[in-house]
């Protein structure tokens, strides 16, 4: 005589459950990236030395050759604003200052803030930031600068540049660093194999 087998049931309801904890966590837990102002393409080096997240002052030069600044902080970026805006003697409202804290990456002549922070956001994604000056008779980049790293001396300065760029502009960079006794940074780079 032969015994008849029962069918098994499994109980998936406590693992569905984990499913849904950990995406809701990854979710989040996540960092959106901003979208950057410019698309860079970046020249490779062998060097594996992670620049860090946080306390990062980026400058980044597009293939036109056109700078832009970035302060991974949004604390910073207030603190910068104020006293830009008290140094310069700029008429920005509180939403202005806001917009601009908000903001993590820029390029543009300190006369156009007012204009482009009282923008809309879909308005100011669209808008063609033209740089900040860095040359000889309008070295504005050097204010932001030394301004940033009056605000936080531990900000790490990288340099993110465009590998189809002329020179001369990273020169620019480079000199307004060195003019502010500023000749430790980084180069940010993409990993490309060791030789053998």
């Amino acid at each position: 005589m032969s015994s008849k087998r029962g069918g098994i049931s499994l109980d998936m309801t406590a693992m569905t459950d984990m499913a849904f904890l950990l995406l809701t966590f990854f979710i989040l837990t996540a960092k959106m990236k901003t979208p950057e102002v410019v698309q860079v393409d970046i020249p490779s080096s062998v060097s594996e030395r992670k620049v860090p997240e946080q306390n990062l002052l980026r400058l980044t030069v597009s293939d036109q050759g056109n700078v832009y600044f970035s302060i991974s902080e949004g604390s910073t970026r207030k603190q910068l604003i104020d006293r830009v805006v008290e140094l310069k003697k700029l008429s920005l409202s509180e939403n202005e200052k806001i917009a601009f804290a908000n903001t993590e990456m820029f390029g543009m002549p300190v006369a156009q803030l007012k204009g482009f922070f009282s923008l809309s956001p879909e308005d100011r994604s669209a808008f063609k930031q033209p740089g900040i000056p860095v040359d000889s008779t309008n070295n504005e980049l050097l204010m932001w600068v030394r301004e940033a790293k009056t605000i936080n001396g531990k900000l790490i300065i990288a340099i993110k540049g465009d590998k189809n760029s002329d020179y001369e502009k990273y020169s620019g960079v480079v000199s307004t660093l060195q003019e502010l006794n500023l000749n430790k940074f980084s180069l940010i780079t993409s990993l490309e194999a060791k030789p053998e």
